[in-house]
């Protein structure tokens, strides 16, 4: 990233529906160049506020985050999500302990659970990019589950938290791919048309941009499916919230387990 770049577009944070205080929000990111950074780290690191940018179009853009009681988009939480905090506290410590929890669920918006909860099972076909606790809470509702996952250690874990407490039926519906990057698209890239149910995208930018992960998926979805993006309102994901349709999204914003800030999980429908 240029020290000095031609132009710069800076908006601080809350943002109203993904536009900044002059009326307009910085440009997507073009590549999977999203840098996040503390101006002043100790100051910083004590107020909450951080910095996130990236180079595009010869400039570099970025938005200022002072505190995360609303999304990066300036949305709120609702009654509902602020009700369960402590909720959130207690998943937080617990992951501390043990990354695959007691009770297993997947790390998006309480809403968007519920909301996923509706979608899912027996035999629904699901596609994860990036699993975990989400990929037993799937199984435990009868779904088939085909998940990539960059990191061989951690579908390992997950494989054998399917066994131990699922049962062998349950393991026997987990396919697991370890694969990142291009690898990770060629996976992808290589289901069936019009195959799956749901398709999550929650991996780890650093491995696999989410952005290319969602095109290369969206062509398994069958018609009617739906496809959920994580994080939506992060700079990182923005590329593929604009591929996806941002009118056409339903947007969920507020607490999700173990994460003690405030984030957003939208989903899309897509067309019969």
């Amino acid at each position: 990233m240029k020290t000095h770049p031609i132009s710069s577009i800076d908006v601080t944070v809350p943002m109203t529906d993904g536009a900044g205080p002059s009326g307009h929000r910085p440009p997507d990111p073009t590549a999977n160049n999203v840098q996040t950074f503390y101006r002043r780290p100790l100051i910083d690191r004590l107020t909450g506020r951080y910095t996130v940018s990236w180079e595009t179009g010869g400039h570099v853009a970025s938005i200022r985050v002072h505190n995360r009681l609303t999304d990066l988009e300036g949305f709120k939480p609702g009654p509902g999500s602020l009700m369960r905090i402590p909720r959130t506290v207690r998943t937080y410590l617990e992951a501390k302990r043990r990354p695959i929890l007691r009770d297993p669920v997947p790390f998006l918006v309480y809403e968007a659970i519920d909301h996923l909860a509706t979608l899912v099972g027996p035999g629904t076909s699901v596609v994860e990019l990036g699993g975990g606790n989400s990929t037993l809470w799937f199984l435990a509702r009868g779904a088939k589950v085909t998940t990539v996952e960059h990191s061989e250690e951690w579908a390992l874990a997950i494989r054998e938290a399917a066994e131990d407490r699922l049962g062998p039926g349950a393991a026997e519906r987990l396919t697991i791919v370890v694969a990142e990057g291009e690898t990770a698209i060629d996976v992808l890239e290589s289901l069936a048309a019009d195959s799956v149910d749901i398709a999550l995208v929650d991996c780890m930018n650093a491995f696999t941009w989410r952005k290319a992960g969602v095109e290369a998926v969206l062509p398994a979805v069958r018609p009617g499916g739906t496809l959920c993006l994580d994080n939506s309102d992060h700079p990182n994901n923005w590329a593929a919230v604009t591929l996806l349709g941002r009118e056409s999204r339903v947007r969920f914003t507020g607490y999700a387990p173990m994460c003690p800030v405030v984030s957003q999980t939208s989903f899309w429908r897509k067309p019969s």
